[in-house]
Formats: structure tokens, sequence, C-alpha cells
């Protein structure tokens, strides 16, 4: 038997920093504002026990300053003491699906970690060994002691009947049965895709059959064909063809036998003469093409002489021309060395003249004697703006002109001498190209001549006989090619005859070969049958499983059905649908499980109460299966209950039925209840009072949450000092208020 003893949380939930919280009790109180982290002591049982995250975002609180994500729950397992703690493994994980937060199971005497502590707490869980999956067993574990109304009421209202059945077979025991037909299922299916893929592999196996038997077929049409008398006639008709064509490769043929051989033989050599035809043909063709390329015209020897001519006389004029700019270049020379002697000389004296006119006086400035001034600045002056000398310049320019003229004649000799001595060079060059072309094809005329069968033509045969004697054997070989061809394609009609004895070793290897894959096809088809009749088998078993899943599932419901009615009629959440039961069937399948509703006196029945029921009529139905689901399936080695705030949407008649249920079913179970309404909470109290010698009520308030975690006070309510007992005049029974 487990009875849950206190819990210590840290940076779980709605806690940042770490509390412990009293739950040695028959009854918990847990009261607060919503928001103040009540949920968070029911998510953390939960989280513990079954490993499963109660958001999607993971168990790790927003603000908590250490880092640390730790659930410790403090249990008492048939007397042991026994602490059961998950702690996340690695916190600074950005990915919540890469979190783990492994479990530890301390019981005294040793620590066990991982698989092992599943191991152990499945085996108590479950009351004995078991190899039911641990999160599957966990999660229905907590199903069947924890009420959330959200999930309880999605489980009324929201599920699907598949997903119901399923959760209802994991609380009364047969989840393993369950378990067990989904994996027949799967089985199943497995092997019919396998008989599906079998049967299609069989497919080509049938194909192939029957293409060898087609095959066959078609030979036994060929031996007979070939033994046919008209087809030796013709044969020995085709050999007098080939003889006609007298070939080197084939002297005698005329008494070979139709064989394969044979027939390989001449088609060969056939196929090799007309390659040869086909070749020769194709040089003739080529040097047919090259001969008819006209040749290079070759200049007459006048032009030659009269281009010489013109050089001589070119030459002459350039040497005259040159001879005549070399003495002007040196008479320019001189004279324009003169020319600068005389301006020099002239400079001077006009430097010295304006010199002399800054002093003009009676005597002369230069050499002393008298002077008449006036005459004397007037020569000063006009030696002072003589600069130059014209008629020594014009002679000097003159010579210049006269140099320029004789270069232009001598650069005109030197452009039409090189242009007279590149058309001798083009003429030359022309000269020798049309001999060389001439000498060429009068040797490649010889060549192509001399590859002609029997020919006779003379060694010097001129270029259009020569081109003659080309196209008439063109056209004697296209006309051998085309016979050869034409003998060679008569030639396929005896392939068959040719092939008799191999045609007959294929068609007993054909038949051989047909003879084993229809044995072994025979085989493959009665295995086919064999596994078809395994899948009836498995079928009618799978049926078998699942009727007897829902068989155990109904009687345990209907087992079910007294305690039911009994806390559906205490809360009495509808003033004609009384009765309440659960119904099982099994549809496309799969096994479905629905709630129903009856209003006995007319017989009106309601299979989707969600539907039909008010919220806080729906709300007290959920309550009414929970309870009888928690006293009805769960294990009887765990006696809690922890109900987080049931009293969502419920009327104040509704929530009074509940109190007197809870009432009653105290001596059963340890409970966790939470609520944010402090008058349910002290109602509570009064009427879940400790009333027997060693009972305990406890009561915890949430006063604050803030980012440092919630504030938690807690007390234990007091035990009615003396119970009120009405006591009949008539008997001496007693009844506690």
């Amino acid at each position: 038997m487990m009875r849950i003893k206190g819990i210590t949380i840290a940076g779980f939930g709605g806690v940042s920093d770490e509390i412990s919280v009293d739950l040695n009790a028959d009854v918990v109180i847990v009261v607060g504002a919503n928001g103040y982290g009540k949920t968070t002591i029911c998510n953390a049982i939960s989280w513990v026990m079954s490993g499963k995250s109660p958001s999607s975002q993971g168990p790790r609180n927003l603000y908590s300053k250490s880092g640390t994500t730790m659930v410790e729950l403090e249990a008492d397992f048939d007397g042991a003491d026994v602490t059961i703690a998950r702690s996340l493994e690695n916190p600074d994980e950005v990915d919540v699906k890469k979190l783990r937060w492994p479990l530890r199971v301390s019981t005294g005497e040793e620590v066990l970690r991982g698989v092992d502590a599943e191991v152990w707490l499945r085996k108590h869980l479950a009351g004995t060994e078991t190899n039911e999956d641990f999160s599957s067993l966990a999660e229905s574990f907590m199903d069947s002691i924890y009420l959330q109304q959200e999930s309880l009421r999605e489980f009324l209202t929201g599920r699907q009947d598949t997903e119901r059945f399923d959760a209802v077979a994991s609380m009364v025991g047969a989840g393993r049965l369950r378990e067990f037909a989904d994996q027949l299922q799967s089985h199943k299916r497995a092997w019919v895709r396998a008989l599906t893929q079998s049967d299609a592999a069989l497919n080509a196996d049938r194909t192939k059959v029957e293409d060898l038997e087609a095959s066959l077929k078609v030979l036994d049409g060929e031996i007979s064909k070939a033994n046919a008398p008209e087809v030796q006639a013709r044969w020995h008709s085709w050999l007098s063809d080939i003889e006609s064509l007298e070939l080197d490769e084939l002297p005698s043929i005329h008494q070979l036998e139709l064989t394969e051989q044979a027939l390989s033989t001449i088609r060969g050599a056939l196929i090799r003469a007309r390659s040869d035809v086909e070749q020769l043909e194709s040089v003739m063709l080529a040097a047919q093409a090259e001969l008819r390329v006209p040749i290079p015209a070759e200049p007459n020897e006048s032009a030659l002489m009269t281009v010489s001519s013109q050089i001589a006389e070119v030459s002459s004029t350039k040497i005259a021309a040159d001879s005549e700019v070399q003495s002007l270049r040196n008479a320019l020379t001189r004279s324009e060395a003169s020319l600068r002697r005389a301006e020099s000389l002239r400079e001077d004296l006009a430097t010295m003249a304006t010199i002399l006119l800054r002093h003009v006086s009676d005597d002369c400035s230069a050499c002393g004697q008298g002077v008449d001034p006036q005459d004397y600045r007037a020569r000063l002056e006009r030696l002072a703006a003589e600069s130059q000398d014209a008629e020594q310049r014009g002679a000097v320019e003159l010579q210049r002109q006269q140099l320029e003229s004789a270069e232009e004649r001598s650069r005109d000799a030197s452009t039409g001498l090189a242009a007279l001595t590149d058309q001798q060079r083009t003429l030359k060059q022309q000269q020798a190209s049309a001999v060389a072309a001439r000498e060429r094809r009068e040797t490649r005329l010889r060549e192509v001549l001399g590859r002609l069968p029997n020919d006779d033509t003379e060694p010097s045969v001129d270029h259009d006989t020569g081109l003659d004697s080309i196209a008439r054997e063109i056209e004697l070989l296209s006309t051998r090619r085309d016979q050869i061809s034409r003998i060679n394609e008569t030639g396929r009609q005896f392939e068959a005859a040719a092939s008799l004895e191999a045609s007959r070793a294929r068609h007993g290897r054909i038949s051989a070969e047909l003879a084993t894959l229809s044995t072994e096809l025979a085989k493959k088809e009665q295995d086919l049958v064999a596994r078809k009749q395994t899948n009836e088998v498995a079928t009618t078993l799978l049926e078998a499983v699942k009727k007897d899943a829902e068989s155990f599932v109904a009687e345990r419901l209907t087992q079910l059905r007294p305690l039911l009615s009994q806390f559906y009629a205490a809360i009495d959440p509808h003033p004609t649908f009384r009765s309440v039961e659960i119904a099982t069937r099994q549809f496309g399948g799969k096994h479905r499980l629905t709630p129903r509703l009856r209003d006995v006196d007319v017989q009106v029945d309601v299979a989707d109460p969600g539907e039909t029921l008010s919220t806080s009529q729906a709300n007290a139905l959920a309550v009414s299966l929970f309870l009888a689901f928690n006293l009805g399936f769960a294990p009887t080695h765990m006696n809690a209950l922890v109900l987080d705030d049931p009293l969502q949407n419920l009327d104040d008649v509704h929530l009074l039925g509940l109190v007197d249920l809870l009432r009653k079913i105290l001596p059963f179970r340890q409970m966790i209840i939470t609520t944010h309404d402090h008058a349910f909470a002290a109602l509570l109290a009064r009427k879940l009072r400790p009333v027997k010698e060693g009972a305990r009520t406890t009561y915890v308030r949430f006063t604050k949450w803030d980012r440092s975690g919630p504030g938690v006070e807690q007390w234990d309510v007091p035990a009615e000092a003396s119970p009120l007992k009405l006591v009949s005049a008539h008997t001496s029974n007693s009844v506690s208020s």
C-alpha cells in the first residue's frame, strides 16, 4: 500500500525557488487564488510518477535562479519510507524535445536510477511483476488517481470513442490484452502486405512460364519449316549466285551443306567483299572529286618580262633622285650655316647701336671722333632696326623647297619599286604553284589509275581520259556492291533452317527450364495458399482477442455500474436523466466506449451527454465517472486521490452532493484537494475534519505568488472534540454528523 507523505519542489511549474509541503494526512486541502501554484503540486506528483511533462515547453520554471528543476515525492510503501524523484539532467538544453529527467528511487537500502528505478516502481504500482511499458502503466496509473477537470471533460466530450475504450481498458487491467490485440493487428497487416508482395512476385514467375511456353511454340514451328524439301533447292541456287561473283575467299562452295557454320562463313565473306568494294568505291569517288578541282592558271612569260623592265627603269630613277637629294642637302647645310653667321653679326651690330643710342653727342661714343648728332642717331637707329638679310634667307628657303621636291621624287620611286617587286614575286609564286599543282595532279592520276583492276591505261594519259576511266570504274563498283548486298540479303531466309540443331538444343534447354520453373511455381503457390490460411486463422484469433477484450472491459464496467450509479445519484446532476452506464461496442474493427444517460421513466437514452447536459451537469457526471474509476479500477495498493479544483462550474446543489460523496469515500482514500474558493475549502475542512483517533486533515494556503514562487502556510484542521450524536428513543444506535 502506498501513501503520499510529502513533496519538495524546486524550479518546477510555478515554483522558482524550493518549497516543501507536508502531505502525510488523510485529507490535504490546498487553497489559493488562481495562478498561485496550487496545480503545481498536482502536476509535480504526476511528473515525478509518470515522467509526463505538464507543458509543451517542458517542466522548467522561467524565474529559477539556480537553474535546477527537481521534484522529490516522499511516500510510504507498506511501512517502508521511499523517495521518488526526478530532476532535469540537461537544464541548459534549448530544444524541449531533448530534455531528460530520469527517474530516481531511494528505498533506504539502495538508490535506483533510470531503467532500474522504472522496473522497481512499475512492480510496486502494478502490485506484481509485469512487462507492461512503464510510460503506459504510469500514465494509466495517474489517470486513475489524478482528476484534472480539463482532461476529464475532454474524456467525456472531446475524445473519440476508441480513445475512451483504450483509456478505460488500461485502467481495468486489459491494457496488455489490448496491446496484444494491437500487436496482432500490426503483425497481421504486415503478414497481408507480405502475402500481397509474394503474390506479386509469383506474377513474374507466372509470366515467365507463359513466355517459355510461347517460345517453345515458336521453336516447334521453326523446326518444322526447316525440314521442307524446297529449302534445299533454294540453297543450291543461292550458292550458284555466289560463285558468279568470283570471290577469292570462296573459290568452290557448290558442295557445301546447309549448316549454321556454312551460312555464317559465306555471309561473313559476302560482308567483307561488300566492305572492300565500298572502300574502293569511296576512294574512287574522293579521287574523282579531287581531280575535278580546276588547276590554278599559270601567268605568261611576257608579263614577267614587262615587270622586270619596269623595275629596272624605276631603279634608275630612284638612284638619280637619291643623288640629287644628297647634293641639295649638302648645299642647304652650307647656306644655313652662312645665314646663321650673318644673323649673329647683325644681331651684335643691332645690340651695339642700341647701346650707343643712349649716349649720342657731338663725339662718337665708340671712337671719340666728332660727328653730326642727327645723322649719327639716324644711322644707329637703322642698325638697331635691321634684324636679318631678306635676300640671303630667301635663297635658303628656295634650297629647302628644291630638297623637298627631290625627296618626294625619291619616295615615289621607292614606292613604285616596292609595288613592282611585289608584283614580280606574286607572278613567280603563281607560276611555281601552277607547275606544282599540275605535277601533283599528274602523279595523283597515275596513282588512282594504277589501282584500277586490269588497267591498261598509258602512263602519260591525259587528264580527261583518266577521269573517264575513273567514272566507269565507279559505275562498275556500284553495280557489284548492289549485287553482293542483294545476294547477302537473300541468305537471311536460310537462318532458321541453318540453326536447326541450335533450335533443337534451345528447345531442350527451354523445356528443362520450363519444367523446373513449373515445379517451383507449384510449390510457391501451395505455400501461398498455406500462408493465406494462416492469415485467416490470425483473423479469427484477432477477432476472438478483440471480443475477449471487449467482454472483459464490459464485464468490469458492469461491475462498476452500481458504484457509478451510486456516485451519480449522490450528486444528482439532472432532474430526469438519473441513470448512467458506460456502453462498449466494436465497429470498423475497433473497440469503442460511450457514456449513456437514461430517463428510466420514459425510456429515453442520450448517447452523447456532452451535447445534452449543461456545463455544471457535465462536470458532475465527469466527477462521478472519475471517482467510480478510482474506487472501482485503481489498484488496491495505491489509495491516493488527487482532485485539482473539482469546484469548477459546479452549482451549490451539485457542490454539496460532491462534498457528501467525498466524505463517504474518505475511509478508503487519501485525498489531496485543491480549490481557489476559500468558502469551499472551509466547507471541506468542516466536512472532512478528523473524526477518529489517528486521522489527520491538513490545510495548505497559498498566500501569494511572485518571481521567487508562492508563499505557503500550513496547519492541521482540529478534530471534533465531541461529535454530535443523535440517539433514538427506541434504540441505542448513534450516528455522527
